[in-house]
C-alpha cells in the first residue's frame, strides 16, 4: 500500500481582542491535506480555531515593535500584511489599559459582532497592503486636483478617490465636500461608467458615500445621488462574476482530476486558487461597504420597502455562503432588520437554505457572529414552519452543543423555547442530549430564583412522558423536589406540577414527598402563586387505592377545600352587591364577576374530585358545607367551563356513595340543574351530564319517569328548532314572492320583519334560590358562533320547567 504524509495549512481570519485580559485572539483555519506517494493531494475539511497570545504591554509600549514581534513569532498564523491589523488591536489594549470597566465591555460586546464600523473598513479598504495610507497628504486645499485626477487614467483615479476618502473619514469635512457640486458629479460619474474597471476604485467611491450614510442628514443628498440603486447593480454584477470564476476554477479542478500526473496543471490549479482567494477578499471588502451603507439607508422604511423589492433578501443570503466574518456579521445583522416583517421572513423560510447556511455559520468559533445569528433565527422561530424545518435539519443537536459551550446560554434557551411551543417538536427533545444538560443548569444555579428562560424550557419540556422520563432518572426529581422546598421557587414548583400529571411511575414518586408538599401547602395558604402550584401537584395524584382520607383527617384536607370554596362564593357575593349598588363601569370589581384567584378554586375542586376515589372521603365531605358550595359555584361560574367541567365530574363520584348522594338528591336542585347543562355548547359538559342523569335513574326509581322525560323533551326541541326553522325559511320565501308581486302590504311587512333576523334565543333564564341569594341559571348560546344548535321557544329550558 502507499503510505500517505500530510501537512497543515493555516489560513488567517481576523484578529481580535480579548474582552477581559490582555490577549490578542487570532481566528484561524486550519485545513489537514493528505499527500500521496503519488503526489495527489486530497484536503480535508477545515476547523475554525483561535489562537490565543498574551501581550504585555503599557501605556509607553511601542505598538509597532510588539506587532512586529508577535509576526516574527507566528509567521504562519499571522501574515505580514496584516500587521496594521494587529497594531489596531494592540492600541485597544494599551488604550484600555487595566480599569477598563467589565460591564462596560460587556455592553460593547452586545449588540454588534465588530468593534466600529470604520475600524474595519480601514482595514478592508487597505486591501491587503503592507504599508499603510498616510492619511495627513489629503488636504480641502487641494480639492480640485483630486477632482482633476477623476478625469485621468485609472491609477491617479484610484489615487484621487483614497485622498477624497481620507477627507471624508473626518465628520467636519462633509458640509464642505457636499456642497461641491463637481466633486459629487464627478465621483458619481466615475461610479457609473467605471465600476466594472477596478474594485479598489469602485471600493473607495462607495466608502465616500458611506461616510456621509453614517449621519441621517445627508441621507437625501445619497438618494438624490441614487447611490443605493449603483450598490445593488454592483452587488448583483459581482454575484455574477463570483458565479463565472467559480465554474471557470471547478473546470480546472475537473481537468487536474482527470490528468493527476500532469504538472503543469497542478501547478496552473494552485496558482488560479491562490488568484481566486485574492480576488475574493477584494469582493468581499466591496460587498461590505455596499451592504453596510444599504443598511444606513435603511432607517427610512420606505427605502428599505424598495430595496427588498429590489431583491436584496436573494443576494444577503447568497452571501451566507461567504468565509469573511466581518461580512457575515453585517448580512445577518441586515438580515435579522429584515426579519421582522412577515414578507421578508416568508421569503427566508421558503425552503430550507437559511437554517444549513445558518447551521454552518453557528459551527465557527466567533462569539459575536454565533450571538447575531442566535438572535437572527431567534426572530424566525415565531413561524412554526421554520420551527419545523429547524428540527427536521438537526437543529435540535446543534442546540446542544451550544448549550455546552455556554457562550450565548440566555439567546440559546430563547431558541429552544420557541422550538420546544410545538408538541410534536418535544418529545424530539430527548434524543438530543438537551435535557440532562437542562436538568444541570437549574440544579446548579446560584441563586434562590432560576433563571426564567432556563425554567421557561424546562415547564416546556416537563409536559411530554417521554421527556420526563429523562428528568426523573437519575435522582432527578428527588433533587429537583429538595430545591423547591427550600427556595419555594415557584417555576421549579410550576414544573414539578407538569411532571406530576403524566401517568405511570411518575405519580408513585411524589408520594415520597406528599407529607413536604402538604406542610409548604399549609404554610403557603398567604401565598396564591406557591399555594396554586402545591395543590395542582397534589391534585394531580390519580393513585389508585391511596389512602386520601387518612391524608385528609392528618391535614383537614377538606375543611382547606371548602374554606377555599367558600371564599369563591363569598366574593362572588360581594361582586354581585356591589353592582347592584353602582354602575358597571364604577366598579372596582372585576366585570365578569371572577375572582382573582380562580385558579386556586378551579385547583381546589379538582383536588376534590381526585380524593373522591377514595370512598372513604365521602362520609367527610357529607359532614361540611362543600357540596351546596360547588352546587352555588356551578351557576355563579357558568361561563367558566372549565370549573363547571370539574364540578360536575365531583358531582359524579358523590352519586357513586351513599352519603353524599342523598345530600346532592335531597337538599339540591342537581337533576335540574344537570337537565339544563345538557344544552351547553361544551361536548365534555353534555356528556358529563348525560352520565350522571343515567346514574340517578338507575339509583332512584322516582326520577327515571322524570328524567326519560327531561331527555325526550330535550332531544324533541332540537328536532322542533331544525323545523321551526325550516318553516321560518319557507314563510320568507313566500312572502318575499308575494312582496314582489302585490308590493308593499300590511301582512307582507309583518312576514319581511319575521324573515329579516333570528328567532328569540329562548325564554328568560331561570331563578335559583340558595340560601339568602338569588341567581339565574341557564346559557345563552346565542352568543357563540360555534353552537351546535339554537335554543326556541319550542322545547329548551322551558320544558325543563314544565316537569312533571
Amino acid at each position: 500500500m502507499a503510505e500517505e504524509s500530510t501537512k497543515r495549512k493555516i489560513t488567517y481570519i481576523s484578529t481580535d481582542v480579548h474582552p477581559t485580559d490582555s490577549f490578542i485572539i487570532v481566528n484561524y483555519y486550519l485545513q489537514v491535506i493528505s499527500v500521496s506517494d503519488a503526489g495527489k493531494q486530497t484536503p480535508q475539511d477545515k476547523r475554525a480555531l483561535q489562537k490565543a497570545i498574551k501581550v504585555k504591554i503599557s501605556e509607553s509600549s511601542d505598538v509597532t515593535t510588539i506587532a512586529r514581534e508577535i509576526i516574527e513569532k507566528y509567521p504562519k498564523l499571522i501574515p505580514a500584511i496584516k500587521m496594521r491589523e494587529l497594531e489596531s488591536c494592540l492600541a485597544v489594549l494599551q488604550k484600555r489599559g487595566s480599569n477598563f470597566d467589565l460591564k462596560q465591555r460587556a455592553a460593547e460586546q452586545t449588540d454588534s459582532g465588530f468593534s466600529t464600523a470604520n475600524s474595519i473598513l480601514e482595514s478592508l479598504a487597505r486591501g491587503g497592503r503592507s504599508s499603510p495610507v498616510k492619511d495627513e497628504s489629503a488636504s480641502l486645499d487641494m480639492i480640485e486636483q483630486y477632482i482633476e485626477g477623476l478625469y485621468e487614467e485609472m491609477p491617479d483615479k484610484i489615487a484621487s478617490t483614497r485622498n477624497i476618502l481620507t477627507l471624508a473619514k473626518n465628520p467636519q469635512n462633509l458640509d464642505v465636500l457636499m456642497q461641491n457640486d463637481s466633486l459629487i458629479s464627478a465621483i458619481s460619474r466615475v461610479l457609473r461608467e467605471d465600476n466594472k474597471k477596478s474594485m479598489e476604485l469602485v471600493t473607495n467611491i462607495i466608502y465616500i458615500f458611506f461616510c456621509f450614510s453614517n449621519f441621517p442628514q445627508y441621507h437625501p443628498f445619497i438618494t438624490a445621488n441614487k447611490v443605493g440603486d449603483m450598490c445593488l447593480r454592483i452587488t448583483d454584477q459581482e454575484l455574477n462574476r463570483y458565479n463565472i470564476w467559480s465554474n471557470d476554477l471547478q473546470k480546472l479542478e475537473t481537468k487536474a482530476a482527470q490528468a493527476p500526473d500532469n504538472s503543469t496543471l497542478a501547478r496552473d490549479l494552485d496558482k488560479e486558487h491562490r488568484k481566486f482567494q485574492a480576488m475574493i477578499r477584494k469582493q468581499d471588502q466591496l460587498l461590505f461597504v455596499c451592504f453596510h451603507l444599504l443598511l444606513n439607508l435603511a432607517e427610512d422604511f420606505s427605502i428599505e420597502v424598495k430595496m427588498v423589492k429590489r431583491d436584496i433578501v436573494r443576494y444577503l443570503l447568497t452571501i451566507l455562503d461567504r468565509e469573511t466574518p466581518e461580512l457575515l456579521v453585517l448580512t445577518i445583522t441586515f438580515l435579522k432588520k429584515l426579519s421582522v416583517f412577515k414578507e421578508n421572513k416568508d421569503e427566508l423560510i421558503r425552503s430550507d437554505a437559511v437554517f444549513n447556511k445558518m447551521d454552518k455559520i453557528l459551527s465557527i468559533i466567533n462569539p459575536a457572529l454565533q450571538g447575531l445569528s442566535l438572535k437572527f433565527l431567534l426572530n424566525l422561530s415565531h413561524d412554526k414552519t421554520f420551527r419545523s424545518m429547524t428540527v427536521r435539519n438537526g437543529g435540535l443537536q446543534r442546540v446542544s452543543e451550544l448549550l455546552q459551550s455556554k457562550s450565548h446560554a440566555i439567546l440559546t434557551l430563547q431558541l429552544l423555547y420557541q422550538i420546544t411551543i410545538d408538541d410534536e417538536n418535544r418529545d424530539l427533545v430527548a434524543g438530543a442530549d438537551i435535557i440532562p444538560q437542562i436538568m444541570k443548569m437549574i440544579l446548579e444555579y446560584r441563586g434562590e430564583r432560576v433563571n426564567t428562560e432556563l425554567m421557561a424550557v424546562a415547564i416546556n419540556l416537563a409536559t411530554s412522558k417521554r421527556n420526563v422520563d429523562v428528568i426523573v432518572d437519575d435522582n432527578g426529581l428527588k433533587f429537583l423536589v429538595k430545591r423547591a422546598l427550600k427556595t419555594r421557587d415557584i417555576l421549579i414548583l410550576k414544573m414539578l406540577r407538569n411532571i406530576s400529571m403524566h401517568e405511570g411511575e411518575t405519580k408513585f414518586m411524589f408520594l415520597d414527598y406528599i407529607d413536604e408538599f402538604m406542610n409548604m401547602l399549609l404554610k403557603s395558604s398567604n401565598v396564591p402563586d406557591v399555594f396554586v402550584e402545591v395543590i395542582g401537584i397534589i391534585a394531580n395524584l390519580t393513585i389508585p387505592d391511596f389512602d386520601f382520607a387518612k391524608l385528609a383527617k392528618t391535614y383537614s384536607l377538606v375543611e382547606l377545600v371548602q374554606k377555599k370554596l367558600a371564599e369563591a362564593v363569598e366574593f362572588a357575593r360581594r361582586v354581585a352587591a356591589a353592582t347592584l349598588e353602582r354602575a358597571r363601569d364604577d366598579a372596582d370589581e372585576s366585570e365578569d364577576g371572577l375572582a382573582p384567584d380562580d385558579d386556586i378554586t378551579l385547583e381546589a375542586i379538582i383536588l376534590l374530585g381526585t380524593m373522591a376515589h377514595d370512598e372513604n372521603i365521602a362520609p367527610m365531605v357529607s359532614k361540611t358545607n362543600a357540596i351546596p358550595l360547588l352546587m352555588e359555584l356551578m351557576i355563579i361560574k357558568e361561563e367558566d367551563d372549565e370549573i363547571v367541567l370539574q364540578i360536575i365530574y365531583c358531582i359524579y363520584h358523590f352519586l357513586l356513595y351513599d352519603s353524599t348522594r342523598q345530600i346532592l338528591i335531597s337538599k339540591t336542585k342537581v337533576v335540574s340543574y344537570l337537565i339544563d347543562l345538557l344544552y351547553d355548547r361544551n361536548i365534555q359538559i353534555r356528556r358529563m351530564c348525560d352520565v350522571c342523569l343515567d346514574i340517578i335513574s338507575e339509583i332512584n326509581e322516582d326520577w327515571i319517569k322524570k328524567i326519560k322525560q327531561q331527555k325526550f323533551q330535550w332531544h324533541n326541541s332540537e328536532y322542533l328548532s331544525v323545523m321551526a326553522d325550516l318553516l321560518e325559511q319557507q314563510e320568507a320565501a313566500m312572502n318575499t314572492a308575494a312582496t314582489a308581486t302585490q308590493g308593499k302590504s300590511k301582512s307582507t311587512s309583518r312576514s319581511g320583519n319575521y324573515a329579516a333576523g333570528p328567532s328569540p334565543a329562548g325564554p328568560p333564564p331561570r331563578k335559583i334560590s340558595i340560601g339568602n341569594s338569588t341567581y339565574y341559571s341557564g346559557l345563552d348560546e346565542s352568543d357563540s358562533d360555534d353552537e351546535e344548535f339554537d335554543r326556541h321557544i319550542i322545547g329548551g329550558p322551558r320544558a325543563i320547567l314544565d316537569s312533571p
